[in-house]
């Protein structure tokens, strides 16, 4: 099995997770795996729904969380379900320039460059409690998940699917719009 983490830098264990999404698949399903390469989770979209719908098990199936699209919406919106309570919602912000997220029902922000994939996410008190990098030349989609608390694990990762479901549609939406006929 081939994972993200590469050998070379030194690394504390448990402190940093990897998706690595396959491209050229129909469905969304994945592991997110620790720095051993060991899976902790994985996630599984739901086929021929209206919006995104994400599952995430742990390592023994056990359903940990669920992220859902809000469709008919102006502005991109998930909710992220973990256990059976509404954990968190975050929104995409209207912007020209720069995408801006902000997440609501939980006391978390999120800032950073979105189109790089290089972000981070922040406390009430401003401390950080995740950072999220786009690991290059890999084959499909790689991201660097470091959480130094393990109690905000589970809501890191479902923030960063959501946000990378959100840039997805909309780097779809873009080749859609550039390659029809004019």
């Amino acid at each position: 099995r081939e994972g993200c983490p590469e050998g070379g830098t030194e690394r504390r264990p448990d402190m940093k997770l990897y998706a690595n999404q396959k491209i050229l698949s129909l469905t969304t399903v994945f592991d997110i795996v620790d720095e051993r390469n060991e899976p902790r989770y994985s996630v599984r979209g739901e086929f021929l729904t209206i919006g995104r719908r994400l599952h995430v098990t742990d390592r023994n199936g056990r359903e940990v969380a669920f992220l859902r699209q809000r469709p008919f919406r102006l502005l991109p919106t998930f909710e992220i379900y973990i256990g059976d309570r509404l954990a968190a919602r975050i929104i995409k912000r209207f912007t020209f320039f720069r995408p801006s997220y902000v997440i609501m029902d939980c006391n978390w922000t999120v800032n950073g460059d979105f189109l790089a994939h290089d972000y981070s996410m922040y406390d009430g008190t401003g401390s950080e409690v995740a950072s999220i990098h786009k690991r290059w030349l890999t084959f499909g989609d790689c991201f660097e998940l470091d959480v130094p608390d393990r109690r905000n694990e589970i809501l890191a990762v479902c923030l960063m699917l959501a946000i990378d479901c959100v840039m997805d549609q909309q780097a779809a939406a873009s080749s859609n719009a550039a390659n029809s006929p004019g």
